[in-house]
């Protein structure tokens, strides 16, 4: 399988730079050329960010019979962040910075200052249900200020949050209104729309199935009808990630590992981040390679931090611990989970192929 490194230049961050940029706001990072001429060329009173969980570049290009709106108004391509899960990406996207500095580097991260790997979406230890604070450990500890609320500190600006779960029971049609009624506030308006899917279809049936198809010509027609339903707004669609269709490695059946390791493994299930008993620094990464084979690189703490995989910027107070002393990062199809209680998706991400790093940049100006 191809690999690709994360580009911190032609990314995420980048884009939301050009957001930023554009609502002349202060952004730390580059920002992105071809969006910067888009925005300044149809100067739209609405920005409208719409941000599909798991559409990755080569998903959506593969299927044009059922994406073709999104299709029609596909830009380019563009990076994700490092690892290449909604944690990381997401919150990229959200606050405008690089994984190294937000903190929030995976869907598992390991606190020194508890001695525990918490799952951030869900604020237990992982694979429990064991909550060790009264308060959500990420919003706490990795706090930051999004960027809906600094273009709401601009004066005659509002930044607004919409989501879409329809495992919760949305529909996209209340979010669709939702948007709607915000972009016709007489402001100028940043709206952030986080949609959930196709990501929660890939993780449950997989790749190149008739659910696939199905979902995805959905968001399509969706998003068609949203861009559609807004004047004054220029429309832009992206994804946190891609996926691939993977099978698992189950690491409680090679006890000789689990021996040399301080606990669970942190990070996801294809970027694995390992803590290492003193002892076994040395022996580990000859040991693990032999189980994990041609379908994970491995690399040392020093190294990941030496080739900036995780973005560049000041680095959050939590960061250097949570890195642990080896990472086992997916070039293959393969994931990997800690014992037999570990949950396995019929698709994954986090690693670092082209069909997870590659995301669409989609810009809709209107008719």
């Amino acid at each position: 399988m191809k690999t690709l490194f994360p580009d911190y230049d032609n990314g995420l961050v980048n884009v939301m730079s050009s957001i930023l940029k554009y609502f002349n706001i202060y952004h730390k990072h580059k920002s992105l050329n071809i969006l910067d001429d888009v925005l300044k060329k149809k100067k739209k009173k609405n920005v409208v960010l719409v941000l599909f969980d798991g559409l990755g570049y080569n998903i959506l290009k593969r299927n044009k019979k059922y994406t073709p709106f999104l299709n029609k108004y596909l830009i380019s391509n563009i990076s994700s962040c490092f690892p290449t899960t909604t944690m990381s990406a997401r919150t990229t996207v959200e606050s405008g910075l690089c994984p190294i500095e937000h903190g929030w580097l995976g869907w598992d991260v390991y606190f020194k200052c508890y001695d525990k790997v918490i799952t951030l979406a869900r604020n237990y230890v992982k694979g429990s249900k064991e909550k060790i604070t009264d308060y959500n450990i990420a919003k706490t500890l990795l706090k930051y200020d999004p960027v809906i609320s600094k273009v709401s500190k601009k004066e005659g600006c509002l930044g607004s949050k919409v989501t879409y779960y329809p495992t919760h029971g949305q529909s996209f049609k209340q979010a669709r209104k939702k948007i709607k009624k915000i972009c016709n506030n007489g402001l100028k308006n940043y709206v952030y729309f986080y949609c959930n899917e196709p990501d929660h279809t890939f993780h449950k049936y997989g790749l190149d199935t008739k659910k696939e198809k199905k979902v995805l010509k959905k968001l399509d027609r969706n998003f068609k009808k949203l861009c559609k339903s807004l004047k004054d707004s220029l429309v832009i669609a992206l994804a946190d990630h891609g996926h691939l269709n993977v099978s698992y490695v189950t690491l409680s059946n090679y006890p000789n590992i689990i021996n040399m390791l301080k606990g669970d493994f942190s990070g996801d299930s294809r970027v694995a981040v390992f803590r290492v008993k003193d002892e076994y620094k040395k022996t580990f990464p000859i040991e693990v390679k032999k189980v994990l084979k041609d379908d994970f690189i491995i690399m040392s703490k020093q190294e990941v931090i030496q080739k900036k995989l995780y973005g560049t910027g000041l680095k959050n107070k939590y960061f250097d611990d949570a890195l642990g002393d080896y990472f086992a990062i997916g070039i293959g199809n393969k994931a990997i989970r800690y014992d037999e209680k570990g949950h396995m998706h019929k698709s994954a991400h986090s690693g670092i192929t082209v069909d997870e790093m590659l995301v669409p940049l989609i810009i809709y100006e209107g008719e």
